[in-house]
């Protein structure tokens, strides 16, 4: 969604300069800030007030909390909160949970907060919960210099305290706690380290899968599938390595099921097992395609790009495997609603999203940065920070995968920006996306095993 027509008109009337700051589409106001990199102690909001016939729009930093008392006394009136519905009708094109801190265009009277008027510069959204419009104080005093001066009509708030984020910091508290965070398993931790490890060899990955009888037999399997069509027989994991299926393919292949076992989640609806481990294998495999196709000399590590693909969305198996009822509502809520964006859902039924539960996770085995910050940015298509690389190419293969129903990507377009990062062109993203298409049979397969 582009700025309302709205104020994009009362700003081009007014005049001055303005830097956009953009966050992915779909993310709450509070994450979409910290996305776009928006200073929140520059950042103002605003509320639209009514008394009777008369509305109000109180403007004020976004670290403040509206003292309608004081607003109140000082104007002998009784403002009181608007209804989403009516603020639906005021401002029509604005989005009720991002409202513009611009009355003006909408005909509304402004009240402005002196705190405001002593930024150096303001930080604001235009109606639109993604986009962020930075204005120096002359500019923004400009757009609002109609407006009445309140003196201290909000004072700061205090740390946050909502229910939601209670409840938040309740999960924290408990997914912190050793004795229910599942522990890496060790033969996942030796796989790791075999992958760090630039001379491993085939002997020693089989000796590391050997200790797990279910592991051994789950891979002596798969690589004596029809997918495969291996004619001989396999005696032993090492074979099936050096003759069948490969020393790479063994260390993803067994490092996401020996993570895997730590979690025995529901199989079916739109998070359960099957459906999570389908789309973790076809997001390890266009991950690390995409990267295969990056030009060499800039190309990162497509071991790593494969595991930022498969372990990117783990947090799920953290919240079905510590809140299982609270993951049942959502699960069930995902499938009555699958427009609405993953991560509002999950604030609004569990109060914790997959992607922190991940960090949190990802944190206590102690995984490289590089798959730490793939969790924490892949939903963020203009993230640029550090090891930015990874999540943008997960970023990538999840809208591609969306097309086929698979993953939680907001949209299915291939940013120009987004490829121009990665170092890629759409038909270098395609010709990987084709390729992986090929393999969809046997990494269904796959999916199947481990969800087993």
């Amino acid at each position: 969604m582009n700025i309302p027509t709205t104020v994009r008109n009362y700003l081009a009337r007014k005049g001055g300069q303005y830097k956009v700051h953009a966050a992915t589409a779909g993310l709450s106001l509070a994450d979409a800030v910290r996305a776009a990199r928006v200073p929140v102690q520059k950042l103002v909001r605003s509320a639209v007030l009514k008394d009777g016939s008369s509305y109000l729009m109180a403007v004020y930093p976004a670290t403040h909390r509206l003292d309608l008392a004081v607003l109140n006394g000082n104007s002998r009136r009784n403002f009181a909160a608007c209804s989403s519905e009516e603020l639906k009708a005021l401002l029509s094109d604005s989005e009720t949970v991002a409202l513009p801190p611009l009355g003006e265009p909408y005909g509304i009277k402004v009240i402005v907060d002196r705190a405001v008027d002593e930024l150096d510069e303001v930080f604001f959204t235009p109606g639109v919960g993604h986009l962020f419009l930075r204005a120096g104080q002359a500019d923004f005093a400009r757009l609002t210099d109609a407006a009445l001066r309140g003196h201290r009509i909000s004072s700061p708030a205090a740390k946050a305290t909502t229910p939601m984020e209670t409840k938040r910091e309740g999960m924290k508290e408990k997914v912190e706690q050793v004795h229910t965070l599942p522990p890496m398993p060790g033969v996942a931790a030796q796989i790791l380290r075999l992958r760090n490890n630039p001379y491993a060899n085939a002997n020693e990955l089989a000796a590391v899968i050997e200790q797990d009888p279910s592991l051994t037999a789950q891979l002596l399997r798969y690589a004596a599938s029809p997918f495969y069509a291996y004619q001989g027989k396999l005696a032993s994991v090492e074979q099936a390595i050096v003759r069948v299926l490969g020393m790479d393919f063994v260390m993803d292949f067994s490092l996401g099921l020996a993570l895997g076992k730590s979690f025995r989640n529901p199989k079916d609806g739109p998070l359960g097992l099957d459906n999570f481990w389908r789309d973790a294998l076809h997001a390890a495999a266009l991950t690390q395609n995409l990267c295969n196709a990056i030009e060499f000399s800039r190309r990162p590590s497509p071991g790593i790009a494969y595991m930022a693909g498969l372990l990117h969305n783990f947090g799920f198996l953290l919240l079905g495997h510590l809140f299982p009822q609270q993951f049942d509502r959502l699960n069930k809520a995902v499938a009555a609603q699958p427009e609405r964006p993953i991560l509002e859902l999950e604030r609004e039924i569990v109060g914790v999203t997959h992607t922190e539960m991940g960090l949190w996770l990802m944190d206590a085995w102690s995984l490289p940065k590089e798959i730490i910050e793939t969790v924490r940015m892949h939903h963020d298509g203009a993230y640029r920070g550090d090891y930015a690389i990874y999540p943008n190419l997960v970023h990538l293969a999840n809208r591609m995968l969306k097309r086929f129903g698979m993953g939680d990507a907001t949209g299915i377009d291939l940013p120009a920006d987004l490829l121009e990062a990665v170092g890629l062109t759409e038909e270098q993203a395609e010709a990987a996306l084709g390729t992986v298409l090929q393999m969809r049979d046997g990494l269904q397969f796959m999916a199947r095993k481990m969800a087993a």
